[in-house]
C-alpha cells in the first residue's frame, strides 16, 4: 500500500515520472478561465408554442407586418399568401403569426402549428405542418374540394407560376436595385436585424439565391432580363386565356389552390402598399393597364371573399 512504502526505512522513494507532454493539454490560464466559466451545451430551441395565443387555434406562421396580422391582411410573400388564402377559401379557422425562415422547422415559410385537441395536454408538443404537407392537412380539416391534379392541364399551367412568373418576381424583388431598396429592404432585410454588416450579408445572400434561381432555366450564364419579362407576360396571357369568362380557373364551381396561387402574385403586383417603383414596374404593368382584365377581376373576387 502507498502508506507502507512511505514508512519503510529500507526502501528508497522513487520520484514519480512526469506525465508526458501533450499538444492537446489546455494551457493553465485557459483552464482556470473555463473552470470559472465552463462551457454549457444548451438544448435545441423549441418550436414556437404561441404563449400569447389561444392554443385552441391553428397558427399559420408567415411573412407579415405586425399591423397586417392584427387586421388579418394578406402576407407580402407569394408563397405565404398562397396558403393563407387557400386555407381561408376552404374554411379552415386559423390565426396568422409574423415569422421568418429562421423560425421554421424546414427553413422556409409558411408552416402551421395545429390547434391542441381536447385529448392533448397544453404541455404536449404539436408537430408543425410544413408547406409541402399543408394541402394534405387542409383536406382533413377544411371543406372538401376537388383535387386540381385530376385535371391534365393543371401541371402545365402551374409550371407557368412556379417558373416563368416566379423568376420575373425574383428579379423584380431582389435583382432590380430600385425595387430592392424601396420594397425588399423594408420588408425582408430591416426587420431581420439592426446590424449593418448582417443586413449587408443577408442582402447579398438573398440576391445570390435569386440569381441562381433565374439562371436555372436560362441557357445563358447571365440572366436575360428582356426574355425573363417577356416569358412572364406570355404566362399571364396564357392564364388569362385559361380563365376566360369563368369565375374560377378550370371552370370550377368554387375557387381552388390554383386560384389561390394565381391570386398570390396578381394581388401583390396590384397592391399599392407594396410600393413598387413605377419606372421599374415591368412585371405588374400588364395587370395595371388592364391588359388581362379578367385576372384583375379574379383578384378582386378572391380578395373580397377572403380579406374583406
Amino acid at each position: 500500500m502507498p502508506q507502507d512504502v512511505e514508512s519503510s526505512p529500507k526502501k528508497t522513494d522513487i520520484p514519480a515520472k512526469p506525465a508526458p507532454s501533450s499538444w492537446f493539454r489546455t494551457p493553465k490560464p485557459v483552464k482556470r478561465l473555463f473552470d470559472k466559466f465552463p462551457l454549457v451545451t444548451y438544448p435545441a430551441n423549441e418550436l414556437p408554442q404561441r404563449k400569447s395565443l389561444d392554443r385552441r387555434q391553428n397558427a399559420l406562421y408567415i411573412f407579415a407586418r405586425e399591423g397586417d396580422v392584427r387586421r388579418d391582411a394578406p402576407s407580402f410573400n407569394p408563397s405565404c399568401l398562397k396558403w393563407q388564402t387557400y386555407l381561408k377559401l376552404i374554411g379552415v379557422d386559423f390565426v396568422t403569426v409574423p415569422s421568418s425562415n429562421h423560425a421554421s422547422p424546414n427553413g422556409a415559410l409558411p408552416f402551421l402549428i395545429p390547434a391542441y385537441s381536447n385529448t392533448q395536454s397544453t404541455l404536449d408538443t404539436v408537430a408543425p405542418i410544413a408547406s409541402n404537407k399543408l394541402q394534405e392537412w387542409a383536406s382533413k380539416n377544411g371543406r372538401s374540394v376537388k383535387e386540381e391534379s385530376e385535371n391534365m392541364r393543371y401541371e402545365a399551367y402551374m409550371s407557368l407560376l412556379d417558373h416563368r412568373i416566379r423568376n420575373a418576381w425574383l428579379h423584380t424583388l431582389y435583382l432590380n436595385p430600385v425595387n430592392f431598396v424601396a420594397v425588399t429592404q423594408p420588408l425582408y432585410i430591416e426587420p431581420s436585424t439592426t446590424s449593418t454588416p448582417a443586413r449587408y450579408a443577408l442582402s447579398k445572400t438573398l440576391q445570390g439565391a435569386a440569381l441562381a434561381e433565374a439562371l436555372k432555366t436560362s441557357t445563358s450564364p447571365v440572366a436575360d432580363i428582356s426574355v425573363l419579362y417577356r416569358e412572364s407576360d406570355n404566362a399571364f396571357s396564357a392564364l388569362s386565356e385559361l380563365l376566360g369568362d369563368h369565375e374560377w380557373f378550370f371552370d370550377e364551381d368554387s375557387p381552388s389552390l390554383f386560384d389561390a396561387a394565381v391570386f398570390a402574385y396578381t394581388h401583390l403586383l396590384l397592391d399599392d402598399r407594396m410600393a413598387w417603383r413605377k419606372e421599374e414596374e415591368r412585371l405588374g404593368k400588364g395587370l395595371r393597364e388592364r391588359r388581362w382584365k379578367n385576372l384583375v377581376d379574379h383578384e378582386r373576387r378572391i380578395y373580397q371573399r377572403c380579406y374583406q
